[in-house]
């Protein structure tokens, strides 16, 4: 019984010693977002949100592109340079 228990309690404290990364379905190591596509989303975050909801990725930036008579300057230069 008391081996048992030692079992236990090592099985615990190896089991809650391990990293655990939460992802949403369907994400994966494919779907990282670029430095890139992390700094156009903090500059174009109002853009994105009126003109381009839901898209991610290239999709996002191909929207972003084709509204860019309608985003700000600090946006724009985002787009523009990328």
């Amino acid at each position: 019984m008391k081996s048992l228990s030692i079992m236990m309690i090592a099985a615990l404290l190896v089991a809650g010693s391990v990293p655990v990364q939460s992802q949403a379905p369907g994400q994966g190591a494919a779907q990282r977002v670029s430095p890139e596509d992390r700094a156009r989303a903090n500059a174009c975050e109002a853009e994105m949100k009126q003109l381009c909801a839901g898209k991610t990725g290239q999709a996002a930036k191909e929207c972003l592109q084709s509204n860019s008579s309608k985003l700000s300057p600090k946006c724009k230069a985002h787009v523009s340079g990328s």
